[in-house]
């Protein structure tokens, strides 16, 4: 009888650049220590998974003190090249941008990623992950991709809410569907954190 999969991606407390609303890709900062929060009860899996950034890293071990942290380049946010830490307000008038925004799948940022690159990085990082129930702490980016490819109602890229500390588990009868790149049976969320919710821009 097949296993069923399940896979639960976290997206990381903010850091400053999220707190002043700029483009936070592949710069290294921590988080913030006013997003530091209880989540005393939560189960620990014995390794977590997620991106080689030190925010990633440090969420994890606040929300998973007692794990192992297992980490990988895949799990990165997308690469903004030159909008790397810039804000909305630098950048709303820049056409290229503006064309980003309606169709990531076509412009990549300058000297940044596409987002087919990004998304090939992630399913192959969370396709070589062995256990059937992997917890992933990674950004915000590489979380709308798994949404808008595998939750059960297909929407717009950008249409959904992904906060910093939101817990989103997909379930799938087993991994092979997962693997095969179907659409997963059930979506949930937990927010994690009442923390400040800052901004989408990692």
């Amino acid at each position: 009888m097949a296993v069923d999969f399940r896979l639960t991606l976290i997206r990381h407390l903010p850091t400053l650049a999220n707190v002043e609303r700029r483009y936070i890709g592949w710069s290294d900062e921590s988080i913030n220590q006013l997003s530091y929060v209880d989540i005393q009860g939560i189960l620990s899996p014995e390794i977590i998974y997620g991106s080689d950034l030190k925010r990633c890293h440090q969420t994890a071990s606040i929300f998973y003190p007692k794990s192992s942290y297992q980490s990988s380049p895949a799990f990165r946010e997308m690469s903004f090249g030159d909008w790397e830490l810039k804000t909305y307000e630098d950048l709303k008038k820049d056409a290229n941008y503006q064309k980003w925004v309606s169709n990531p799948d076509k412009i990549s940022p300058p000297n940044g990623e596409f987002l087919h690159q990004m998304a090939t990085r992630v399913l192959i990082g969370l396709k070589s992950i062995p256990c059937n129930h992997p917890v992933v702490v990674t950004h915000g980016g590489p979380i709308r991709f798994v949404l808008h490819k595998f939750a059960p109602d297909v929407r717009d890229f950008w249409s959904r809410d992904v906060k910093h500390g939101d817990k989103w588990t997909l379930h799938w009868d087993s991994r092979k569907s997962f693997e095969e790149e179907r659409r997963c049976k059930s979506i949930s969320v937990e927010r994690i954190t009442a923390s400040d919710r800052m901004s989408d821009n990692s």
